[in-house]
């Protein structure tokens, strides 16, 4: 099992709130854009005062490796079921 990476303690990511988070028991593995897989270990769903939501996907040193704008979190929490078919999703709170 991954160690925790700890992301209650994180309220805020590149300036965005953090609305919902998860951290994957084990990381997952999902292709870039560019073709380049992408080990992920969290995601984080945020929101720039009601602006924009952000999705952020980490790595195990919570470096952003990947990151997506939508207007609503729903929109945000589609594209992570798609990213991560077959995986049950509990997002937290903040």
């Amino acid at each position: 099992m991954a160690d925790q990476i700890y992301l209650q303690d994180f309220d805020y990511f590149k300036g965005a709130k953090v609305l919902h988070y998860f951290e994957f028991p084990e990381p997952h593995t999902i292709q870039d854009e560019y073709f380049q897989e992408l080990e992920v270990h969290a995601v984080t769903i945020c929101d720039y005062a009601g602006e924009e939501t952000m999705l952020f996907y980490f790595d195990d040193g919570l470096e952003i490796i990947a990151e997506f704008e939508f207007m609503i979190p729903k929109q945000a929490k589609e594209k992570t079921a798609e990213d991560f078919p077959g995986i049950a999703i509990h997002w937290n709170n903040k």
